[in-house]
């Protein structure tokens, strides 16, 4: 599968007077052609300032470095702010976080979904109207002529998230970002936004890369999930490996902050501390302080990037193969067992139990 994405050593720097943030510290990412990529972590971890650098959108206050930053054969280091104009909307394209900040609240939609259309495309008069009545309900909002003729504050918090999906799609472009696209809605209207651009990425042939800092929200959306930590991405692989097979402890608290079904805890888990402060370069593992798995070693020396299969990639000392043996929390343990069963299923391979050599899962 084609890459139609490919990050390199991505670093992002804000400067704040005389001090300076580590937003973003080296991340490798790629988005292939057709496949959905959850980003996921804390809120703070760089998800949202490594998007905005993909898309040239941080301002003047941030220094933006990379070993390589493609969309497809367009070196976006090299980019101009007139090439970016043009490549934002027609090629890659982004829902907002908040719809009612993203969007203008002194303009009608109709009005503000058309803007990109009749800049760029030069598309005026009744085929721009047609256009953006189109637009409106393919987002599944019914009366389209009324609601183009409505402002951001006359439409419910689903409707304005609908009509942020249609001004980011008008324009067909090619990788659409969504940027924690339903934060702000309840429990159905998530289901139903989550379903709409699944629906809208088969119908466009998009590539998507999904925000969020709920692993919860990504499970039936995903293709691949990468987990993101203190500006670095620390875990990352298929949908299936890192929900049954995941091997950073970071990535392990994330998922037993999930309510299921058939939990019987009186109380949900939550990380233990906070995230570090940015401010100044993070000596060894960031996660280090928080994890009740680290070593010595974690707070000296960064760990490298360990291989657990040709899709699965973690960052994380517990994989080194002098690590000590371990057991990881029961929870883990039966997302272990689980995954195995899986892989048997489509192997025809009878089920092996997890088995650790120095601690890690082979």
């Amino acid at each position: 599968m084609t890459d139609i994405v490919t990050v390199k050593n991505l670093k992002v720097i804000f400067n704040e007077g005389n001090e300076q943030v580590y937003a973003v510290n080296g991340v490798d990412l790629n988005l292939r052609q057709g496949e959905t990529l959850a980003l996921v972590g804390e809120s703070g971890s760089g998800k949202s300032v490594a998007t905005h650098a993909l898309l040239g959108l941080l301002g003047k206050d941030a220094v933006v470095t990379a070993d390589e930053m493609l969309y497809g054969e367009t070196d976006l280091l090299q980019t101009s702010r007139r090439q970016y104009t043009h490549l934002r909307g027609q090629e890659l394209g982004l829902i907002f976080q908040d719809p009612l900040s993203g969007l203008n609240p002194t303009m009608r939609i109709g009005r503000q979904i058309g803007e990109g259309l009749k800049v760029h495309r030069h598309v005026h008069g009744q085929a721009l109207k047609q256009a953006v009545f189109a637009a409106i309900e393919d987002v599944g909002l019914a009366d389209p002529a009324l609601i183009a003729r409505k402002y951001p504050h006359e439409l419910s918090g689903g409707q304005r998230q609908r009509a942020m999906i249609a001004m980011a799609l008008v324009m067909q472009p090619k990788v659409l970002i969504a940027d924690e696209p339903t934060t702000a809605l309840d429990v159905t209207l998530q289901a139903q936004i989550l379903a709409l651009i699944k629906a809208q990425k088969a119908k466009h042939d998009l590539s998507v890369i999904f925000i969020t800092h709920d692993l919860g929200v990504v499970a039936n959306i995903a293709d691949r999930v990468a987990i993101m930590y203190a500006g670095k991405i620390v875990e990352v692989g298929t949908a299936n490996e890192i929900f049954y097979h995941p091997q950073h402890p970071y990535t392990w608290g994330l998922l037993d902050a999930v309510p299921s079904s058939d939990d019987q805890r009186d109380q949900l888990f939550t990380l233990p501390g906070t995230p570090p402060d940015l401010h100044q370069p993070i000596k060894g593992d960031a996660f280090a302080p928080r994890n009740p798995y680290a070593m010595p070693i974690d707070f000296k020396k960064e760990p490298p990037l360990f291989q657990v299969s040709p899709t699965h990639f973690v960052r994380s000392w517990l994989l080194d193969p002098r690590t000590p043996h371990y057991q990881p929390p029961v929870t883990i343990q039966k997302r272990w067992a689980r995954f195995a069963q899986l892989h048997a299923e489509q192997t025809n391979d009878p089920v092996v139990e997890s088995q650790q050599a120095g601690g890690v899962p082979v």
